[in-house]
């Protein structure tokens, strides 16, 4: 017993020498460190990483993904975002709060919307009904 508190005590000193060892200076290097390495992981997955689910979709699509191309739509009361990935022809579209995607959309399409005058009016006539997913080919992100 004698020799299990000796060695806990030599443990012990060990330990604050060791704890009073680190100036405060280098403490709150420590810290600063630990919270930049924090910030820069949690701003990759903001940067990187936007899922939305999708309407009639399984999974999860990331529209900050490298291949799409964003839209802004700030000015349309109906459309409140648009993504294009021109590598694999698919769309998706937040209406009102509503993700729905769009298969097999030609580049021309996605032109054709980004110049239009109305992005609701100009979805309703020539996007909506059309492009449908069931019949093109769905994309993985």
């Amino acid at each position: 017993m004698k020799k299990k508190s000796k060695y806990l005590g030599l443990g012990i000193g060990i330990l604050l020498i060791l704890l009073t060892g680190c100036s405060s200076s280098d403490q709150a290097q420590l810290q600063n460190n630990d919270l930049s390495r924090t910030a820069s992981q949690s701003e990759k997955a903001q940067v990187y990483q936007n899922y939305v689910n999708i309407k009639y979709r399984d999974d999860a699509v990331d529209i900050a993904d490298k291949r799409f191309e964003a839209l802004d739509t700030s000015k349309s009361s109906l459309v409140r975002g648009a993504w294009y990935d021109s590598s694999n022809d698919y769309m998706v579209i937040n209406l009102n709060g509503t993700y729905y995607h769009y298969c097999g959309m030609p580049s021309s399409a996605w032109s054709s919307f980004k110049s239009a005058d109305s992005f609701g009016t100009h979805y309703n006539k020539y996007i909506k009904g059309s492009y449908d997913c069931r019949s093109n080919y769905v994309p993985n992100y």
